[in-house]
């Protein structure tokens, strides 16, 4: 069986080409996705950069670990990595301590975090020039002023001018993750009395203590670079990383899986004459299948072979793309190592399974007719769709109508998950796909109609064409109703919600006139608002946007509750009198560090409890003091002040006469590095920034599966149109003339390319239709 394969692949090799391209590209997608996720995936870290030089650094446990219902350990990140416990600093004596807080100089570097000088070894900064501090009024910078300056810093407890001492070097790769203000270790202890990690003097003797306490964790070697400053950060991209390329994995895959299978199934379509010989002259069904089996095998591999080879160099091709669109950590890339093989082989798998399968099922249904008629059917193949076909296609658009309905009754926020779009997309299209044997000859009839009245022959050609193959003709047009499909439904489901979180920020920041914004991602200093308070006439909200854990969430009317603790968006303020947000039950005035106010999705009252972990792992219980009207993409909770963790205010919501604007304004000074903005133009920026990142992604996503989805058109296309030589060469023989035989063909796909858009616009229009109805 083997040989006659070979023989078979020799004689017919350029019958193979398309279907061979298919499926390399197919696979070079599927293998750049799973190589790239897969470096995801693993977490990988750099070498250390702050704690270089240390032998050993003990932090607190970045998450909160605990058994599921089911009883599963399980571990989930808390936002903000969390102080150690008094108790653990105390059961490492003699170990040096490091704080670390914000501390921002004008027109200094964002992100600029202050140390005691203690600390410093631990990177190790070099100091080169000055001395170090030693009072409570002197610090240490890596730039921007000079020993001898007088300089003000803000602070998260409070803001002072300090005299710069002298000046240090940071070691190489330190600056990438912080930029460092050095102060005394008094002076330190007294502006941030938490300690984030320490250095023991005896690693070994650290690493025996740190396993006997709870909530403690010591790293050592390459794990040092997990207490780097931006490892929580690094890891919070990651995994967004990771859950936007499953997101792109899944459509990419099965574009290129929808694709490649209608590419092989079309080949054999086209050897119905062929496989109806061997039928005559004696061969079994499983024999046909088979011989044909065996040639998909072969062909799958040499196929799967080059796209794994593809995909090698595309993976970090790709990398390199996210980084520079700041969609992945500076130091992400994919490495050539044996982590890539797990990667490579399931996507070489899935390549040769799917060549297998299409042309298996597509011989199948040839090698099934009995030898007597086989001649006859190979002239003409059975109209209507296979029963296993059609009962694949309703499901699909069963589970489809079941998912839309379950994000416009259940859970409207599921509108906001990209995944969730793509995956109704995918089993609305992909119905649609399957079923179009079905719709597609009456509705090419309906299009037809016209032309049949006419003196030419074409459209009456076209029509009973389509309805004499319409399993070719779906074929032939799956790529574009695939691309075209997805593309308009994920598309439009995406700008539906950049509209509703849109809606959600304008609500929000509707009482007020200004938005005062911090310049760098530090925050706002609270002298800031203090002096903004002092203005009069003016009421504000200072806002931090933060997170929390709680397993207690009632995300539906039926009141499922979560196995583990999940993350939900929340804000803290200090005060509700600019804050728009429509209050159902209590009020937000009483609103407190010991209270909470939920959105109506809780279903929850006044009066009730909540018990939750703030984002640095604080665990507390509250009580619900006000219940408000849910906005998709805002926030679930609105906390007091003092439950953002370390945070700092990231807006201030202002109100006042315009006459009073003004002084506002000249409140901000040069020295706070903020700006005053409308709130209809904070929430337009906002916005605008939100759909920049959401049309990167899309770019990923969309701009694969469509080149990819026109690749498969023209093979397509060029495949059937290759075996068509002996209908071609019949309208030559009845007199057509050449110009009329190419106008004839052209017609026919412009005209099923036509017909193919339109059930894939009304499979998009389903969902979107469902999609809005959510919103």
């Amino acid at each position: 069986m083997l040989s006659v394969a070979v023989a078979g692949l020799r004689a017919r090799w350029s019958s193979f080409a398309g279907p061979l391209a298919a499926l390399a590209l197919g696979v070079a997608v599927i293998a750049t996705m799973a190589l790239v996720l897969g470096a995801a995936s693993d977490d990988p870290h750099r070498l250390p950069r702050r704690f270089a030089a240390a032998p050993a650094v003990v932090q607190a446990d970045p998450n909160l670990r605990l058994r599921d219902r089911y009883g599963t350990p399980t571990a989930v990140p808390f936002a903000e990595q969390p102080d150690l416990p008094a108790a653990a600093v105390a059961a490492f004596p003699g170990a040096a301590l490091d704080r670390a807080f914000p501390a921002r100089l004008p027109g200094g570097p964002a992100g600029q975090v202050g140390h005691g000088w203690s600390s410093a070894a631990f990177a190790p900064y070099t100091l080169t020039s000055g001395r170090a501090p030693a009072r409570p009024g002197e610090i240490v910078t890596t730039g921007g002023a000079r020993p001898g300056q007088r300089v003000p810093v803000h602070t998260a407890g409070q803001d002072g001018y300090y005299t710069v001492v002298g000046t240090a070097r940071p070691p190489a790769g330190a600056a990438e993750v912080e930029h460092a203000v050095f102060f005394s270790d008094a002076e330190a202890a007294r502006l941030s009395p938490a300690v984030d990690a320490l250095v023991p003097a005896d690693p070994a003797a650290a690493a025996r203590r740190a396993a006997s306490l709870p909530g403690v964790r010591i790293l050592t070697g390459r794990d040092r670079a997990l207490a780097d400053p931006g490892a929580l950060r690094d890891r919070a991209d990651l995994t967004s990383l990771t859950s936007f390329l499953g997101v792109a994995a899944l459509l990419s895959a099965s574009v290129s899986l929808y694709v490649t299978a209608g590419a092989f199934g079309l080949s054999v379509a086209r050897r119905r004459r062929e496989l109806a010989l061997l039928r005559t002259l004696g061969a079994t069904p499983l024999q046909v299948v088979r011989a044909v089996g065996v040639e998909a095998l072969l062909v799958g591999a040499a196929g799967s072979a080059a796209g794994c080879l593809l995909g090698l160099g595309g993976g970090p091709l790709l990398a390199r793309w996210l980084v520079r669109h700041e969609m992945a950590p500076s130091w992400f890339t994919v490495p050539r190592t044996a982590a890539c093989v797990a990667p490579l082989a399931l996507a070489f798998a899935a390549g040769v399974g799917v060549a297998v399968l299409a042309v298996l099922a597509a011989s199948a249904r040839a090698a099934a007719v009995r030898p007597a008629e086989a001649l006859r059917a190979a002239d003409v193949e059975r109209r209507g769709t296979g029963l296993p076909r059609r009962l694949l296609g309703m499901a699909a658009l069963g589970c489809g109508a079941v998912m839309l309905l379950g994000v416009a009754a259940v859970m409207p926020d599921a509108i906001l998950d990209a995944k969730t779009d793509v995956e109704v997309a995918l089993l609305l299209v992909g119905g649609a796909v399957l079923l179009a044997p079905t719709l597609l000859p009456p509705l090419i009839r309906v299009l037809t109609w016209p032309f049949t009245r006419g003196a030419g022959p074409g459209g009456l050609l076209v029509r009973e064409r389509v309805a004499t193959g319409a399993r070719q003709a779906a074929a032939t047009v799956t790529p574009v109703m695939i691309t075209l499909g997805l593309a308009l439904a994920v598309l439009g489901a995406t700008g539906t919600a950049q509209t509703v979180r849109n809606r959600g920020l304008h609500s929000q920041a509707a009482p007020a006139d200004l938005v005062v914004l911090p310049s760098d991602a530090s925050g706002l200093s609270p002298s800031l608002i203090s002096r903004i308070r002092t203005v009069p006439g003016v009421k504000a909200t200072a806002v931090t946007d933060t997170s929390v854990l709680t397993r207690e969430p009632a995300l539906t009317p039926f009141h499922l509750e979560a196995p583990t603790p999940v993350p939900f968006p929340a804000i803290a303020v200090d005060s509700p009198a600019v804050l728009g947000l429509h209050v159902r039950q209590g009020t937000l005035d009483g609103l407190n560090d010991g209270t909470v106010a939920l959105d109506r999705s809780w279903h929850k009252h006044v009066g009730q409890t909540v018990r939750l972990w703030l984002a640095d792992g604080t665990p507390a219980t509250l009580r619900i003091t006000a219940v408000f009207d849910a906005e998709p993409g805002g926030p679930r909770l609105v906390l007091g002040p003092h439950r953002a963790g370390r945070d700092q205010p990231t807006r201030v919501y202002l109100r006042a006469a315009p006459a009073t604007l003004a002084a506002v304004k000249a409140a901000l000074g040069p020295d706070h590095q903020a700006t005053a903005v409308s709130a209809a133009r904070w929430a337009a920026a906002v916005t605008d920034r939100q759909a920049d990142q959401t049309r990167v992604g899309l770019l990923v996503m969309i701009g694969i599966a469509a080149a990819y989805g026109a690749i498969g058109a023209v093979t397509a296309a060029a495949t059937a149109i290759s075996g068509r030589r002996r209908e071609l060469a019949l309208l030559r023989r009845i007199g057509t003339t050449r110009r009329q035989a190419f106008t004839f063909v052209c017609q026919e796909y412009a005209l099923l390319a036509f017909a193919g858009a339109l059930v894939a616009i009304g499979a998009a229009a389903v969902m979107l239709t469902g999609v809005t109805l959510a919103a």
